[in-house]
C-alpha cells in the first residue's frame, strides 16, 4: 500500500469535518439573512446573553447537534488568530458570497426575461451614507416579479449623476439599457424633471423606456398640498402633533394619558413623508377623543406639576374644544 495512505485518510476527516461545521453555520446564516434579522450583539462571546441572534442560533442548534456541541467545546471562544468558523468575519464572507450568488440568480432571470423596468429611490443609513435603493421588475412564468437588487453609494442626487450611476450598475452587470421598458421615481424634480431629469436621460437611452411617476408620492403630495391651501386643517393637524409632543415628552404625562385611555389607542405622531400614515394619528385622537381632554384638564389642575406645563395643558384642552376640532 501507499506509504501516504494514514496522511491522506486524515486529511479527509479534517475535511469532511470543517464541511459538517459549516453546513451548519451557512443553514444559521441563510436563515437569519432570509428574514432580515440582525446577526451582530453586544460581544461574540460563547454563553453570553448579549452575543446576537447568529451565536444564538448556533447555541440553540448546539442542544439538539450532538456533533456542533462538541464543537462548540473544543472551539468556542478561540480568540483571533484561531479556526473556528465562528467569528464575525467568516459570517461577513458566508452573507456576501450569498448575496453575490442570489444577484447573479436574479440577472440571469432579468435575461432570460429581456424585457425589464426599473425604480430607484435614495435614503441615508445609520452611518449617513446616501444609497441609492435599485429595484428591478420583469416577468417569470407569465407572473410580474419586483426583486431588490442592491444598495448604491451615491454622492450627489444630481439627475445627470443618478442617470450615469444607474447606466454604469446596468452596463457591469451586462443588462442591456435598450430592454428598458418603465422606469418610476417620486415626483422630485432631479428625477420626473421633463427637460433633464433622472427619466429624461434615461430615455435618451432607451425611447421605450415609459415614465410612471410613484401614484403613492404623488397622492401624499395630493393631500399635502390640498390639506396645505386650507387654514383651519394646517390648523387641525398642528394640534394633533402638539397634543403628541405634550404627552410624549414625560413619562409621567403619558403614564396619566394611557390611565386615562384604558384600551383605546394612544395618540400618534403626525408623519412627515406619508400622508396616509396621518390618519392613524387622526384615528386615534378621534377614538379618545373625550378620555385625552379629561387628562389635559386633570394635568392642567395638578398644582404639584410646574406652571408652563399646567398652562400648556390648559390652552390644548380648549384648542381641543374648538368646534373645527371636534
Amino acid at each position: 500500500g501507499r506509504v501516504d495512505i494514514d496522511l491522506l485518510s486524515q486529511h479527509q476527516k479534517e475535511v469532511d469535518y470543517w464541511r459538517n461545521v459549516l453546513k451548519r453555520i451557512v443553514a444559521v446564516v441563510k436563515f437569519l439573512a432570509s428574514r432580515g434579522l440582525p446577526f451582530r450583539g453586544d460581544n461574540e462571546i460563547l454563553g453570553s446573553p448579549n452575543n446576537g441572534n447568529y451565536l444564538g442560533c448556533v447555541e440553540l442548534l448546539s442542544e439538539f447537534d450532538p456533533f456542533l456541541a462538541d464543537h462548540l467545546k473544543k472551539f468556542g471562544n478561540p480568540g483571533k488568530g484561531n479556526i473556528s468558523y465562528l467569528s464575525a468575519n467568516i459570517c461577513n464572507e458566508f452573507i456576501e458570497v450569498m448575496g453575490k450568488q442570489v444577484l447573479k440568480k436574479i440577472i440571469n432571470e432579468v435575461k432570460s426575461a429581456k424585457y425589464f423596468s426599473i425604480s430607484v429611490d435614495s435614503t441615508p443609513d445609520l452611518s449617513h451614507i446616501d444609497q441609492l435603493t435599485f429595484i428591478i421588475r420583469y416577468v417569470k412564468d407569465c407572473v410580474p416579479v419586483e426583486r431588490f437588487l442592491k444598495f448604491i453609494p451615491i454622492k450627489e442626487h444630481k439627475s445627470k449623476y443618478l442617470a450615469e450611476t444607474i447606466l454604469n450598475f446596468l452596463e457591469i452587470h451586462d443588462i442591456p439599457i435598450k430592454d428598458c421598458r418603465g422606469q418610476s421615481y417620486d415626483n422630485a424634480s432631479n428625477m420626473s424633471g421633463k427637460y433633464s431629469g433622472l427619466q429624461t436621460r434615461i430615455k435618451e437611452k432607451c425611447e421605450f423606456a415609459t415614465f410612471i411617476p410613484c401614484a403613492g408620492h404623488s397622492l401624499n403630495l395630493v393631500g399635502v398640498h390640498a390639506a396645505g391651501c386650507v387654514p383651519e386643517a394646517s390648523q387641525f393637524f398642528e394640534i394633533v402633533q402638539k397634543v403628541y409632543n405634550f404627552f410624549s415628552g414625560s413619562t409621567h404625562r403619558w403614564n396619566m394619558l394611557t390611565e386615562h385611555l384604558g384600551s383605546k389607542k394612544v395618540v400618534k405622531s403626525l408623519s412627515q413623508t406619508r400622508w396616509s400614515a396621518r390618519a392613524d394619528a387622526v384615528s386615534a385622537l378621534h377614538g379618545g377623543y373625550k378620555r385625552i381632554l379629561e387628562a389635559l384638564i386633570t394635568i392642567a389642575n395638578d398644582t404639584e406639576l410646574a406652571r408652563e406645563t399646567r398652562d400648556e395643558a390648559l390652552s390644548l384642552s380648549r384648542k381641543m374644544g374648538n368646534l373645527e376640532l371636534i
